[in-house]
């Protein structure tokens, strides 16, 4: 009896969760077309452009909803069995109520290891996608510039190879500069400097060595305003935002920009972040699960010594409500916790943690105090 009542508990949960989260996710996508929109029109852009920016969205939507619609689905399938009466026909035939919910802890796993491999290897190339098809219905064509791990590959105005070892956006500077100059198919110079800094019009490189190929020489120069580069300006577009790159290529950039001597708290936070970020589904379908069967009712009575009485004799609009509720929290939560990491108020490393650790336990704390 126990394993077809799990069963039935679980294919509702699955339901209910594709139902939001995908719904949500493709209201949003809309949402976000919509707002570019204006911007578009005037390009006159086809009809499978916009689809295909709209569908491109949805994967990043899908893993930030995934977490409220873990703990709005458990709050509302265990919130209607309460109403049905099933949870009080379960116990008075002897059933246990954490074994019922056991699988739902693998389940909770299953989504954390989803959304990490969701963050991991389907969000970076959508995102991507998503500024691409932007870039063509702009009319903008390819990305004139490469962009790997703070290396940036460009065309420079005149028609030479400009390699960049380390780009800092922030810093409109760039270390490790090479400029190959070609002439009739062959190299006729090539100019390195160890650093270049842009002053509004143009990059004043540093520290260079100049070989030319046509006459054998080499020159030394302390700098040199050079005015063949774009202004970063125009290759800033290129630079792979955080959300396109994996969590291998932000550790790899942050260590780069490292040794360079240079400190970025956001990309600190950024890479912890995709580790905690994903570990909150398991947590969160706990939350709505205990909230929804009493856990609420027996934990905050040890602690203030009183009953609560709690949401779950209650379904529907009640236990929607408070999933929103508790997920608005856990989001404000959430954003100001990582403001803090990028400030430098809080250790980077630590800020995406906080709330997910608190949320962990409380959720953890609830679930162990499940009626039985």
């Amino acid at each position: 009896m126990i394993l077809r009542v799990q069963r039935l508990y679980i294919i509702e949960f699955f339901q209910v969760l594709f139902i939001l989260t995908i719904g949500m996710s493709i209201l949003f996508g809309i949402l976000g077309l919509s707002e570019k929109l204006a911007e578009f029109m005037k390009y006159d852009p086809s009809i499978d452009l916009l689809f295909e920016y709209g569908l491109a969205s949805i994967p990043r939507y899908v893993l930030y909803f995934m977490p409220m619609g873990a703990l709005l689905s458990g709050l509302f399938v265990f919130s209607l069995a309460i109403k049905r009466r099933e949870i009080v026909a379960i116990k008075t035939s002897g059933g246990k109520m954490k074994k019922i919910l056991s699988p739902f802890i693998a389940i909770g796993l299953l989504l954390t290891l989803f959304c990490f491999v969701l963050g991991e290897f389907v969000v970076p190339v959508t995102a991507y996608k998503v500024r691409e098809v932007a870039n063509e219905i702009t009319h903008k064509g390819s990305n004139k510039t490469l962009f790997k791990e703070g290396t940036l590959y460009m065309r420079g105005k005149d028609g030479s190879i400009v390699k960049i070892a380390l780009y800092m956006p922030e810093q409109n500077m760039s270390k490790g500069i090479s400029i190959f100059k070609y002439k009739d198919g062959s190299m006729t110079e090539r100019i390195d400097a160890k650093t270049a800094v842009w002053e509004g019009t143009a990059w004043r490189l540093k520290d260079i060595a100049i070989y030319s190929f046509e006459d054998g020489k080499y020159t030394v120069k302390n700098e040199l305003v050079y005015t063949e580069i774009e202004s970063p300006n125009i290759f800033r577009e290129d630079v792979l935002k955080v959300e396109e790159m994996t969590i291998i290529e932000l550790v790899r950039y942050k260590n780069r920009l490292t040794e360079a001597g240079f400190k970025n708290n956001k990309l600190s936070v950024d890479v912890s972040a995709r580790l905690s970020y994903p570990i909150i589904n398991l947590f969160m379908l706990l939350l709505g699960i205990s909230l929804s069967v009493g856990g609420e009712q027996k934990g905050f009575e040890k602690i203030f010594g009183t009953k609560i009485q709690g949401a779950h004799s209650h379904a529907g609009m009640l236990s929607a409500g408070l999933g929103l509720v508790i997920s608005v929290a856990y989001w404000l939560g959430y954003t100001f916790a990582l403001s803090l990491g990028y400030s430098g108020a809080v250790p980077p490393i630590v800020a995406p943690w906080i709330v997910p650790v608190l949320f962990s336990l409380l959720s953890l704390y609830l679930y162990a105090n499940i009626p039985e």
